[in-house]
């Protein structure tokens, strides 16, 4: 690559990078100041005063603990779903075109023009009976969420895996059958080790969207304050913005923070191992 371009490639990126000093990276290392200061106008160091209150605060455990089960579980049902469909979709390359608006549709609808629809189902004296009836209150208060999450988010995650799919070589499935190996096992001997880039790409893009689920359960539930086992660490962190208490914000933010990057780290590694088999 000849220098002239990249010099003009680094001038072009400029802008975006600056945007994101500014906005993103900046207020994170000041909210990193503020979780160690006694108050937002009082900047006398505290130690880690701050972070012992948050991380003995039952209700910021309650949020961490929801938000991690919701994206664990979210996140495996959408992408385990989101590969068998593109598994069985694979042989049809050539109506996939007519197809991809309709899997992109649900990711680019407004939230709000949908939430009245789910309202209306899951919010029916039916549903409410049925919850009663078998006991499971809190799968059934929870179980609309997973659902939006997983129609909103199933049609980006198939139209990815698919084209990471269609790209697997042909020849390499056909030597395999001949070396008799089983249809299961060269899904996981070839395909995934693979596609593992496309599909870590896939996990991390579920992940992040996971954590983002806090404007459909504001909409849902229509509370800041949602039922326990919808309450989530968006919750939290908004409802101490309103009591403009930024030491707890601040301190839930950096907690979460390396939660999220132990996770992508993990990722990372996994998808490394995977790749060592191709």
């Amino acid at each position: 690559m000849h220098k002239s371009f990249k010099i003009k490639l680094a001038l072009f990126c400029l802008p975006s990078l600056g945007g994101f000093i500014v906005f993103y990276i900046l207020p994170f290392f000041k909210s990193i100041r503020y979780s160690f200061s006694k108050s937002s106008v009082d900047p006398e160091f505290v130690g880690l005063e701050n972070y012992k209150s948050v991380l003995s605060n039952e209700f910021f455990r309650l949020a961490l603990k929801n938000t991690v089960v919701f994206s664990a579980i979210s996140v495996a049902a959408a992408v385990t779903l989101a590969l068998v469909i593109s598994l069985a979709l694979v042989r049809l390359t050539e109506k996939l075109r007519f197809l991809k608006s309709g899997f992109v549709l649900p990711y680019v609808l407004p939230s709000a023009s949908i939430i009245f629809i789910w309202q209306s189902i899951f919010g029916s004296q039916t549903y409410s009976a049925l919850s009663e009836i078998s006991g499971l209150e809190d799968f059934f208060t929870i179980l609309p969420l997973y659902l939006l999450f997983i129609w909103k988010n199933i049609g980006i995650d198939i139209i990815l895996l698919t084209a990471a799919l269609t790209a697997v070589p042909k020849e390499v499935y056909e030597a395999a059958s001949l070396d008799g190996k089983p249809g299961l096992k060269i899904h996981l001997k070839i395909t995934l080790p693979m596609i593992s880039p496309s599909l870590f790409f896939v996990i991390v893009l579920s992940f992040v969207n996971s954590l983002k689920i806090f404007k459909e359960s504001y909409l849902y539930y229509n509370s800041n304050y949602p039922p326990d086992v919808a309450y989530m660490v968006q919750n939290f962190m908004n409802n101490h913005f309103y009591k403009l208490n930024y030491q707890t914000l601040s301190c839930a933010v950096v907690v979460f923070t390396s939660v999220i990057a132990v996770v992508i780290f993990a990722l990372y590694r996994l998808e490394n191992r995977l790749s060592d088999y191709t």
